[in-house]
């Protein structure tokens, strides 16, 4: 059976050993509004291969400032903060799922296209609207759509799928559970569970297309996903106040797409 199947791949998709204890430590810097460049110091230094990607950044033509640094601290300085802390991130689960999973180029791509978008939306809507706090509003935006990523892997027609429902109007969960009798968010709650992720963050993989299912005291989190998600399919309609507030920054979004795709190493060079 097809559910079966998704939901046993989603079960068993594993966070690298290595990977585990640093990705816990990162959501956790992330999402903690108390946490500090040091912390994070402490973190990336423990680990030869990350330390060179941040010391990379750090001297590439985003954040060179004309001179190579080889210090750790001076290069997460250099990089800022809370931007080193979603680039860490997306660097930490892009390279756990290019050594757990088998998914095309094109699609890699899409959904992490889609997913820094969303993301980025996110916390800007959150910064402007003083709703929730923006880390948080980033990093479950993020990760709203991991479970598309079973389904990508596993489905050959999942591309198909998805882009006939975009066309016909049908949402997507709504397709999949016709197709496989599950849908993307009950297989990305099932990682999210798996994964250890934060239990807000879970729930907004869980229920991002069916908040009134959820927990109450998740709403305005899953609220803030949906008005980024909902921007990134409809950036050109009246939206009201709440797209109005996205408009104006939808060219800063789209720079700050481009700067991470291209630092984490997923993007188009035929675009």
């Amino acid at each position: 059976m097809v559910r079966q199947r998704l939901l046993s791949k989603a079960f068993e998709l594993k966070i690298a050993p290595s990977l585990q204890c640093i990705i816990d430590s990162v959501i956790e810097i992330a999402t903690n509004a108390g946490s500090s460049l040091q912390d994070m110091l402490k973190i990336v230094e423990v680990d030869p291969a990350i330390t060179a990607k941040v010391l990379s950044i750090a001297n590439s033509a985003y954040y060179n400032r004309g001179t190579v640094t080889q210090d750790l601290n001076h290069a997460l300085i250099k990089i800022g903060f809370d931007e080193a802390k979603n680039i860490l991130l997306c660097l930490l689960f892009v390279e756990n799922m290019l050594r757990t999973l088998t998914l095309r180029f094109k699609d890699l791509l899409e959904f992490w296209r889609h997913s820094l978008y969303v993301a980025s939306s996110a916390r800007i809507f959150a910064e402007k609207s003083l709703e929730y706090d923006p880390q948080k509003a980033y990093v479950a935006s993020l990760l709203h759509d991991i479970g598309k990523v079973i389904l990508y892997s596993e489905m050959e027609n999942y591309r198909d799928i998805a882009r006939m429902a975009y066309e016909k109007g049908i949402p997507v969960w709504e397709r999949e559970r016709a197709e496989y009798g599950t849908d993307h968010q009950e297989v990305g709650y099932i990682i999210a569970k798996k994964w250890r992720l934060p239990e807000g963050i879970s729930y907004v993989i869980y229920r991002h297309h069916e908040p009134r299912y959820g927990e109450e005291k998740y709403n305005g989190l899953i609220r803030i996903n949906m008005i980024a998600d909902n921007f990134y399919y409809s950036q050109d309609t009246n939206g009201g106040p709440e797209m109005s507030i996205l408009l104006k920054e939808k060219n800063n979004i789209t720079m700050e797409l481009d700067k991470v795709m291209e630092i984490i190493n997923i993007h188009d060079h035929g675009r």
